[in-house]
């Protein structure tokens, strides 16, 4: 079977014979692994020097000093001089914020909001949209301020729900040049936690998100699991507790504005049962960080965090003594997180410029 190897440091696709299935790597697809690695790391961690970037990066110094001057020359990269009360003034690279931007569109089951955002994972401009034709306005906007050479691509992150189809949203990309990517929102949600929120926790994450309806996302090895199907997390009608409702119909919006009149019994209830989901989790995957985001309003958010450790510490205290029940925690992004995780997949993807001379 024939297949393809991720795109090289010339951005040009490398393709193996049909009859080569050995799984090694050239020198070019490491280079561009270890230059891809280091944007990430500036991307997060801001400007670092070479020192600091071998020790985070186990490479060796001159490596390093051949990543920077590959990255620089293509204008990704800046150096400086770091300013210290030392005598000895260490140079330090970090990420050119103006040299590609890109576009996140997170579409929910009502509305959505589109966001550029620059090489450095700041978000320029955002703009929310309601119609199809407010989409189009948004994005051509948005487009305009970024400028068409440095604009490098569109990542689109739907809900289940979302009231517009794949086929309608390309039918209004169509005509663009960047390159689009789709991903459900809880991996766009983990995509920013990833670059720019927690990182990249030992033992995975789980990101729930919760608005109209309930889902989550599990990042395991470095990789979103989507299941044989590609719809793995749908836990909105997880079943749970005496009352046996599902999640979809006592931890979502309709159901708080349902049970408005009684905020504190709606938070003992939503935090119950998305804590039995977290249990389920917990007791079989040992994830090493649970996140709670999504369109809730975040005094409430944070309320439905608080009780749900307390749920924790009940079962830890009353149950059995369970380190592995993850202590959940609100995420980096709860809401925004969508939008530009969606932004920051074609920043990831994006072909880098051969520099070899």
């Amino acid at each position: 079977m024939k297949t393809l190897r991720r795109h090289s440091i010339s951005g040009v696709a490398r393709q193996r014979s049909g009859y080569d299935d050995r799984p090694g790597i050239s020198p070019v697809d490491i280079a561009e692994h270890n230059s891809r690695t280091t944007l990430r790391l500036l991307r997060r961690r801001g400007a670092l020097t070479r020192q600091e970037l071998s020790r985070e990066l186990g490479l060796t110094e001159p490596a390093i000093t051949g990543i920077v001057r590959r990255l620089g020359l293509a204008g990704l990269v800046t150096e400086r001089k770091r300013s210290t009360t030392a005598h000895y003034t260490a140079a330090e690279f970090g990420l050119r914020a103006e040299a590609r931007y890109s576009l996140g569109v997170r579409i929910g089951k009502l509305n959505g909001d589109v966001a550029l955002v620059d090489f450095a994972g700041e978000v320029v401009r955002q703009e929310a949209f309601a119609t199809r034709d407010d989409l189009i306005a948004a994005l051509a906007d948005l487009r305009r301020t970024a400028g068409p050479s440095k604009l490098v691509g569109c990542g689109i992150a739907t809900s289940p729900d979302t009231f517009l189809a794949r086929q309608e949203i390309e039918t209004v990309l169509a005509g663009e040049s960047e390159a689009l990517f789709f991903l459900d929102d809880t991996e766009a949600a983990i995509e920013a936690e990833r670059a720019l929120g927690i990182g990249d926790p030992e033992g995975g994450m789980v990101m729930i998100l919760t608005d109209y309806t309930v889902r989550a996302g599990l990042l395991i090895g470095g990789r979103v699991f989507r299941g044989i199907h590609g719809r793995a997390g749908q836990i909105g009608e997880m079943r749970s507790g005496i009352d046996g409702a599902s999640l979809n119909d006592v931890a979502t919006l309709p159901s708080l504005e349902a049970g408005s009149a009684d905020e504190d019994s709606w938070l003992a209830t939503a935090a119950r049962h998305l804590h039995e989901a977290v249990l389920a989790v917990s007791g079989f995957i040992a994830p090493g960080a649970i996140l709670l985001g999504g369109a809730l309003p975040n005094n409430v958010l944070d309320a439905v965090v608080e009780r749900m450790s307390q749920e924790r510490d009940d079962k830890i205290r009353d149950l059995v003594i369970a380190p592995w029940i993850q202590q959940i925690r609100r995420a980096t992004f709860p809401w925004a997180g969508v939008a530009l995780g969606a932004a920051l997949r074609p920043l990831d993807a994006m072909a880098l410029p051969d520099t070899r001379a």
